[in-house]
Formats: C-alpha cells, sequence, structure tokens
C-alpha cells in the first residue's frame, strides 16, 4: 500500500488527476474501503449503466439495505462536488451539475483550449465582417472559458480528494505499524518469558500465533486448541494441580485439581498480588480471558454446537497475550521489590 499512496502523491504533485483517481481506487481496494471504491468508481464511470455495473461487482458481498444506503451517499457526495452556485455557461443558465468523468474533464479542458485558439480572425474580412466575427467569437470564447474553469474547479477538488485520501491512508499505515510494533514487543515479552520457565505454555502460545490468519479451517480448530493449552500450560506453572481442596484467598474450600486450570490461574492472582487498581484491571482481562475459554470448552464438548470466528479467536489471543504480559509485569515488580 505504500507505494500505491507514494504514487498517488506523484501524480497528484504533477496534476495527473485521472491517473490518481485510478491509483487511489486501487488504494482504496487494497485497503478493503468498498465507500472510496464507489467514490472513485463514480469519477471513472459517468454513464450509469456502467457505474452500476460496477457498483455491483465491488458491492455483491454487502446486503441490499447497505448497498441503497451507500449508493444514495456517494451519489449525494459526487454531485456536491460537481456542483456550481450559477449555471456552468450563459447558455446552460440552470444546469449547474458537471457531469463528466475525470479523464472527459481533462479532455474538454485541451480540446476547449483548442477551440479558442482556433477562433482567430481570418485574413481579408472587410471592417464590419471582422467586427461581427470578433463579437461573435468573444461570446463564445467567454463561454468556453466559462468551461473551462468548472473544469478545473472539479479536477481541484477531486486533486484535493485524492490527496487526502493517500495522506489519511499514509497515517493509518504509520499507527497501525505503531500498534503492531507494540503488540509484537508484548508477544516477544511473553514468549521470552515461558520460553525459559515453562516450554509447554511457550510452544502452545508459538503454534497459536504462527496459525493466526490461517483460513484452513484445520487450522483454525488447531489454533482454539492452542490456545487452550497456552492457559492451561500457563495456570501448571503459576498454580500446580493440588491433590487436596484448598481454602481460597475468598475463605471458601474447592478443589484445584487438573481440571480446575481456570480457577487455579485465578487463585494465583489473588493470592500472589496485592489488592488495588492494577489488580483489578488483571481480574478484569482474566474475566474475559476465562469467558473465552470456557467457550472454548464448551465448543469442544460433544453435542454442543457453538461456534468461534476468527475475529473472536484473534481477540482471544491477544487477550491471553495482553493477560500473561500484566501478570509477567507483576512479578517483576514484586522480585524487584523482595530484592
Amino acid at each position: 500500500m505504500q507505494n500505491l499512496i507514494e504514487r498517488v502523491y506523484d501524480l497528484v504533485e504533477s496534476r495527473e488527476i485521472d491517473k490518481a483517481v485510478i491509483v487511489c481506487l486501487r488504494l482504496a481496494r487494497a485497503a478493503n474501503d468498498t465507500f472510496n471504491i464507489v467514490m472513485f468508481l463514480r469519477e471513472l464511470y459517468p454513464d450509469v449503466q456502467q457505474l452500476k455495473s460496477a457498483f455491483h461487482q465491488e458491492t455483491q458481498h454487502l446486503n441490499d439495505d447497505v448497498r441503497q444506503h451507500l449508493w444514495k451517499e456517494t451519489q449525494e457526495r459526487w454531485i456536491h462536488e460537481r456542483t456550481f452556485s450559477q449555471g456552468i455557461s450563459p447558455e446552460e443558465e440552470g444546469r449547474n451539475v458537471l457531469a463528466m468523468g475525470v479523464g472527459d474533464l481533462c479532455r474538454e479542458i485541451e480540446n476547449m483550449e483548442k477551440s479558442i485558439e482556433d477562433l482567430r480572425l481570418p485574413p481579408g474580412l472587410g471592417e464590419y465582417d471582422a467586427a461581427a466575427f470578433t463579437d461573435q467569437n468573444a461570446r463564445l470564447k467567454g463561454q468556453m472559458r466559462l468551461k473551462i474553469r468548472a473544469c478545473n474547479e472539479v479536477l481541484e477538488r477531486i486533486r484535493t480528494r485524492c490527496l487526502y485520501y493517500a495522506n489519511r491512508l499514509d497515517g493509518q499505515l504509520a499507527a497501525e505499524a505503531h500498534a503492531s510494533d507494540l503488540v509484537s514487543k508484548v508477544q516477544q515479552e511473553v514468549h521470552n518469558f515461558y520460553a525459559e520457565r515453562c516450554d509447554p505454555a511457550f510452544q502452545s502460545l508459538r503454534k497459536a500465533a504462527s496459525l493466526m490468519g490461517s483460513t484452513n479451517a484445520e487450522d483454525h480448530a488447531l489454533l482454539l486448541t492452542s490456545i487452550r493449552r497456552a492457559v492451561k500450560a500457563a495456570a501448571d506453572y503459576h498454580f500446580p494441580p493440588q491433590s487436596e481442596p484448598v481454602v481460597c484467598a475468598d475463605g471458601v474450600s474447592r478443589v484445584l485439581g487438573d481440571e480446575q486450570y481456570l480457577n487455579r490461574l485465578h487463585e494465583f492472582c489473588m493470592r500472589d498480588f496485592d489488592a488495588n487498581a492494577s489488580r483489578s484491571l488483571l481480574r478484569a482481562e482474566f474475566e474475559y480471558l476465562s469467558a473465552f475459554v470456557r467457550r472454548l470448552n464448551d465448543v469442544a464438548s460433544k453435542g454442543v454446537h457453538a461456534t468461534v470466528t476468527e475475529l473472536e479467536a484473534r481477540q482471544g489471543l491477544l487477550g491471553v497475550y495482553l493477560f500473561l504480559s500484566n501478570v509477567i509485569a507483576k512479578l517483576t515488580m514484586a522480585e524487584g521489590a523482595t530484592r
């Protein structure tokens, strides 16, 4: 995408607006930005039938209500961008919408300028004929210059929109890169901690991360299994299974055996970390993680037909990393305080 953004900048700077629109269309497709795909299609397809065909192809994944809203919204914005307060020329008073494709706008300006150049006074005309010719051509030239000004104004609006769109996506990519670096840092921190202390947790986390983004159904199922295994392995490390009932931090006696790994992880957090605002955040993270893992257990159970979407799986894995990163940070602080 970055190459396309740089290309838009170059074309906008050189005022090659028609080419800039085509690159912006490619950019919108790369960003899965359906609204701007349709907006840039409107610049390229002034013919309604051609536009409807392209619109249908680009929006067939949407339902009818969304498509209808998208068509209306982009049409209103396109008309507003092409509208002038006065007629485009004295001959077209009341017709104040310049409905031409961006390529036609560029060619129209060239043709008008050539026509103005051609309206020269022919040699050999008499005084009265020359005056009449000049008067008539002055009106024609005035109309053409009004049309040229209208075309240039629309092109400038489109040029500004192309620049804004490229600049907006440029900023988004920079922000996403920063967020990606932050997630990578958290992931690396968690991997380093468990690679040295609990290899089963490390291997399960690494496996789950490697499967993220796969469209294979088997990989999706393995990803969910790896998340469950990673959480259980972390629980086994921080609070191993107990053979006898345990009096928990809330004073209630509970069985905290091998199968009760979520309860063991919860008890570990309640026992090892002081009650404060940061522990409240850790508890909230654990409750989200616990709800997700319990759902995974339900999905894995016989006779339960629930499903977990790819989005939920991604959010669940991210929740594992954030929770474990918080645990590691608190353990590190506790170790530092005892030294």
